[in-house]
């Protein structure tokens, strides 16, 4: 029933209209710092380092997903009768991002615990009189 769809309000529609554009300016920054890392890291392949690629493709994935939310967001503005679905979309990407920056801070947590463990345990083995 079209009756039962929600709209939200003019004053909705504005907040959500100005997230969906400062969600797409930063967007398009991350994908451009993402191209310009990838391109870095091209170059600093002959040293053996890819973590620039690494980095790069990551800010890419980061900017594609706030471009795809900021699209939906902006459609729950723009158009009428579908401001539910365009939200749902909006907050898919959103997980997906937050999904991928939670397993990276996880990661690299594990990381930094490995870290401060094997320096102890080296620490206390090198002891010298």
């Amino acid at each position: 029933m079209e009756s039962d769809r929600y709209e939200f309000n003019q004053s909705h529609n504005h907040l959500i209209k100005d997230l969906a554009q400062k969600m797409r300016f930063v967007s398009y920054f991350l994908i451009a710092l993402g191209v310009l890392l990838i391109i870095g890291g091209i170059v600093s392949v002959r040293s053996g380092l890819i973590s620039g690629i690494i980095n790069g493709v990551l800010q890419i994935l980061i900017g594609f997903w706030t471009t795809k939310a900021a699209s939906s967001f902006n459609l729950i503005a723009d158009t009428q009768g579908n401001d539910i679905e365009n939200l749902m979309i909006a907050l898919e990407q959103l997980r997906k991002l937050y999904t991928l920056q939670y397993w990276l801070i996880l990661i690299a947590l594990i990381f930094i615990a490995i870290a401060i463990i094997t320096g102890l345990i080296l620490g206390a083995v090198n002891v010298t009189p």
